[in-house]
C-alpha cells in the first residue's frame, strides 16, 4: 500500500495563529480541553507568528473549534480554514516533518528524509514511512516508552508492544537487542503502517490486528509496553500484568499528569515495583518490574 493511499482524498486544515507565545500556550490549552491529544496539535507559524494547525478529513469538526474560538474573542488570535488536496497534503507534511531526537541516543528520521541525514556520532536511528497520525513531532508518551526501552538495553529478549501504532516501539526494541518482538494494535491502518515500517527498517517483528479486550496469549514477555489512554490501562490491568513474566518489566504511558494519582492507586494493589516516573508538559509514563511473588 503506497502512502497516498492511507490519506484520505481531501484534508482540512484549520490555522489558528496568536501574536504572542503566551497566546500560543492559551490556544493549546483551550485545544486540549476540548479533547484533542497532544499529538493533533502541529506547531507553525505565518509571517514570523507563532500558531497551531489542526487537520481533520471532516470540515464540520474543525469548523465547531473555529466558532469557539469567535466566540471566545481571545486578543491577537485569528483562525483560518482551508482545503487540502492529497498533493497539497503529502507536501506539507515533508516539510514540517524533519528527523528528532527519539531517546538520549536515537533518532527518529522520515523515509523521504533519508538522503539528507546524517547521523550525528554516537547516535542510531530508525526510518518511519507514515502518513497516518497528522502531528509532526514525537509524542511525549513515545518519548518516555523508547526512553524506558533504551535505559534497559540487554535486559530483555522478550517484547510485547501493546497498540503497536506505527511499530516505533517494537522497532526500538529489535534495535537494543530483543530477539522475539510481537505487536498487537486495533487498527488496519496501524497494522499495515507497522509492515511498512518493518520493510523501510530491514527489520521484522509480529504484528497482529487485535483488541486487548479480546486478545489472549499463552505466551508471557520480559518487557511489556502499554501505551494506551488511562481508562484502558485501568480496565485491562490485570490481562496487561498477565503478559509480564515474573521479574520482567512493564512500560505504560498515555496518562495525562492530571490521571496520574489515578492511575498510580489503581496500579497500586498490583504486584509490581515502580522503578521510575518520566513526566513532560502534558503526559506521565511509568517503567514498572513485576514482583517474583
Amino acid at each position: 500500500m503506497k502512502i497516498q493511499e492511507r490519506i484520505p482524498k481531501i484534508i482540512y486544515q484549520l490555522h489558528i495563529q496568536s501574536e504572542t507565545k503566551q497566546g500560543l500556550e492559551l490556544i493549546r490549552a483551550v485545544l486540549l480541553n476540548l479533547g484533542l491529544r497532544e499529538s493533533d496539535l502541529v506547531d507553525s507559524s505565518l509571517k514570523g507568528k507563532p500558531a497551531i494547525e489542526l487537520f481533520d478529513e471532516h470540515k464540520a469538526r474543525l469548523e465547531r473549534i473555529e466558532k469557539l474560538f469567535f466566540r471566545l474573542s481571545l486578543a491577537g488570535v485569528e483562525t483560518h480554514q482551508r482545503r487540502l488536496a492529497p498533493k497539497d497534503w503529502l507536501t506539507l507534511w515533508k516539510s514540517q516533518w524533519k528527523p528528532a531526537a527519539l531517546t538520549k541516543k536515537l533518532d527518529v528520521v522520515p523515509v523521504w528524509y533519508q538522503s539528507k541525514y546524517k547521523p550525528r556520532q554516537g547516535r542510531d536511528y530508525i526510518l518511519m514511512d507514515t502518513l497516518l497520525s497528522f502531528g509532526t513531532g514525537l509524542h511525549e508518551t513515545t518519548q518516555f516508552m523508547a526512553q524506558f526501552i533504551e535505559d534497559n538495553k540487554g535486559k530483555f529478549r522478550s517484547f510485547l508492544d501493546i497498540g503497536t501504532g506505527t511499530g516505533i516501539l517494537a522497532l526500538v526494541a529489535l534495535k537494543y537487542g530483543s530477539k522475539e518482538v510481537v505487536g498487537i494494535d486495533i487498527g488496519q491502518l496501524s497494522v499495515q503502517a507497522a509492515h511498512d515500517n518493518m520493510k523501510v527498517n530491514k527489520s521484522y517483528f509480529k504484528v497482529k490486528r487485535a483488541d486487548i479486550k479480546k486478545y489472549h496469549s499463552k505466551e508471557s514477555y520480559d518487557f511489556v509496553a502499554a501505551n494506551l489512554i488511562t481508562e484502558d490501562l485501568i480496565e485491562h490491568a490485570q490481562k496487561i500484568l498477565s503478559f509480564v513474566k515474573k521479574g520482567g518489566l512493564l512500560a505504560v504511558s498515555g496518562i495525562s499528569l492530571d490521571n496520574l494519582s489515578k492511575l498510580r492507586k489503581a496500579f497500586s494493589s498490583l504486584p509490581l515495583k515502580c522503578l521510575k516516573i518520566s513526566k513532560g508538559k502534558q503526559w506521565s509514563g511509568l517503567l514498572f518490574q513485576r514482583k517474583m511473588l
